[in-house]
């Protein structure tokens, strides 16, 4: 067993949904601050995305989010 510390789904959305709440973001943005892998962000952000949380635009090549009105945490 290791000592690496796990984190379950729900923790990387909140930390997503807070992050976003302050900063319009790229996907390479969001997963170089929160440490994860980008295709891993990239799931989470579409999967949040598609559950109406966050905004989505695109940006030249980039994907750019942030959270939907009702969800910013103030």
């Amino acid at each position: 067993m290791t000592n690496k510390k796990r984190h379950n789904g729900n923790d990387f959305e909140k930390r997503i949904l807070e992050l976003l709440s302050k900063n319009l973001m790229s996907t390479s943005q969001v997963a170089r601050v929160l440490g994860m892998r980008r295709d891993v962000t990239a799931g989470y952000l579409q999967a949040l995305k598609n559950q109406g949380k966050l905004d989505f635009y695109k940006v030249g090549r980039s994907h750019v989010y942030k959270t939907t009105e009702r969800w910013k945490s103030d």
